[in-house]
């Protein structure tokens, strides 16, 4: 399982990574908001678990809680935080967290909750690279080609070719398609959906990938191989 700890503080941080790693986790430390951003942008780790403390360096990181779960499909996140009242907690949670912990903490307790965040985020966790037909996903670099050849796309359009990707052949519904890629945002109408859908096929299409994208209308879509 990989695991991105946003900590400040190095002797926590450094204590973390060794708690994480002698778990067999593969594990990426940041200690700035700026390095955080820096791997936001590059995608070069693909995590299933983000432990990040409340606050980095003066900067409150609840602010980038959607900006994950945003570059990051299916990853869950846990805040660490001294702040310690159901208000901050539920406020948290409505910002997109899975799971807060209080400090101080048990480390039995937050290697618990994180094997538990890591078995509820099954797509990311079920492969790195996926291939369907002459259809490669690539979920660690944020990458997708057909036949070798790279294919580019918005973020929101490799998270609908993710998800496809992932479970070939099942049907989503417009709803699970909000809620999966678009977090259920209630300012999001279904026809975005629906013009996100066709640039992705138009995409794949163009680039004659042996796997496209069906729909029926009221049912949902799926990729077909």
């Amino acid at each position: 399982m990989n695991i991105l700890l946003l900590e400040d503080d190095e002797e926590i941080c450094k204590r973390l990574v060794i708690t994480f790693e002698s778990q067999g986790w593969a594990v990426k430390a940041v200690q700035s908001i700026s390095e955080l951003a820096a791997l936001l942008k590059a995608k070069s780790f693909y995590p299933q678990v983000v432990v990040q403390d409340r606050m980095i360096a003066g900067t409150d990181s609840a602010q980038y809680v959607e900006r994950i779960k945003t570059s990051f499909i299916d990853t869950k996140i846990l805040v660490l935080s001294v702040i310690d009242t159901s208000n901050e907690k539920a406020r948290l949670l409505d910002l997109g967290a899975d799971d807060y912990v209080a400090k101080p903490y048990s480390t039995s307790e937050l290697v618990a909750r994180v094997k538990a965040l890591g078995r509820r985020s099954t797509l990311v966790a079920s492969s790195q690279l996926i291939t369907v037909g002459n259809l490669t996903v690539d979920m660690g670099l944020r990458r997708s080609e057909v036949a070798g050849e790279v294919v580019n796309l918005s973020q929101k359009e490799f998270q609908l070719l993710s998800l496809f990707a992932h479970h070939p052949g099942k049907v989503f519904p417009k709803e699970v398609l909000l809620e999966k890629v678009w977090d259920n945002k209630g300012d999001v109408e279904s026809k975005v959906v629906e013009a996100t859908v066709n640039n992705l096929r138009r995409k794949l299409e163009s680039g004659k990938c042996s796997c496209g994208i069906k729909n029926v209308r009221n049912v949902g879509y799926w990729l077909e191989a």
